[in-house]
């Protein structure tokens, strides 16, 4: 049995600047709900692997399911019992503003144990800090400022 989470805003970035945080593994840790650091042996590609340290010391070996340029990177993580899919996703909008999907799997012979004490809840609101915080940085760096956002979906458990 497992589950799932999400959270989509809207925000006055450009869709670049969010989707260069993504492709680069050392900034992880300044908007990643659980990295203490992230390290790739090379360019980020589709099937290759980065090491990232959980924030309680754990050291997982990330492989890239799938990394669209511009636009997507998902991650998959193997703790015992359980698989852990992160999504990334940014869309340029007509508009000029982007659209920031984050989302987080989790199935295995834990995922209903964990489901059942709460993790949905208390990691829907990691996820929701973690979108601001990438709309943030984004914003910093094109120099807009903080990135403004607004909620494009309500963040659901699934």
């Amino acid at each position: 049995m497992g589950w799932m989470i999400e959270t989509v805003r809207e925000a006055a970035v450009g869709a670049a600047d969010v989707y260069r945080l993504y492709a680069d593994p050392s900034t992880w840790s300044d908007w990643g709900h659980n990295a203490k650091w992230a390290r790739a042996d090379g360019p980020l590609v589709e099937g290759g692997t980065v090491d990232v340290r959980a924030n309680y010391g754990k050291v997982y070996r990330c492989r890239i399911r799938r990394l669209v340029a511009d636009r997507a990177l998902v991650l998959e993580a193997r703790p015992p019992q359980l698989t852990v899919i992160q999504t990334y996703e940014v869309e340029q909008r007509p508009d000029g503003s982007a659209r920031v999907r984050h989302a987080l799997e989790l199935s295995g012979r834990l995922s209903g144990i964990l489901r059942l004490g709460g993790a949905p809840w208390f990691y829907q609101r990691l996820l929701d800090r973690e979108v601001e915080k990438v709309i943030e940085l984004a914003g910093a760096h094109s120099g807009s400022g903080v990135g403004r956002s607004t909620s494009d979906d309500a963040p659901t458990a699934s």
